[in-house]
């Protein structure tokens, strides 16, 4: 069983991506290559559907603030839509939640 999907939709330029599985040191530079992706695509609008991740490591969060700081650089925004308790708890922690929740 794979430990992390990434389904990417476009959709009145947004970027949605919705991930499901444990993002670790492991899946965390598949994270960061599908929101690179997203990036590319020229549409600077993201957000990642987190309902379905039940852990979230340091290094998914340092690919997830390396994309915040990517798309308010181009003008767009990135935004975590329904966060699992999990990854509301550890934003929540790293004080990330009032700039990354949608």
């Amino acid at each position: 069983m794979k430990e992390l999907t990434i389904t990417t939709e476009n959709k009145g330029g947004t970027v949605y991506l919705s991930a499901k599985g444990r993002i670790n040191t492991t899946t965390a530079p598949e994270l960061e290559q599908a929101l690179d992706k997203a990036l590319n695509t020229g549409q600077p609008n993201i957000v990642l559907d987190m309902c379905y991740v039940d852990f979230l490591s340091s290094n998914g969060i340092r690919a997830i603030l390396k994309t915040y700081k990517q798309a308010t650089k181009m003008g767009g925004t990135f935004k975590i839509a329904n966060p699992s308790g999990n990854v509301k708890n550890v934003l929540g922690m790293a004080a990330l939640e009032p700039m990354l929740l949608k």
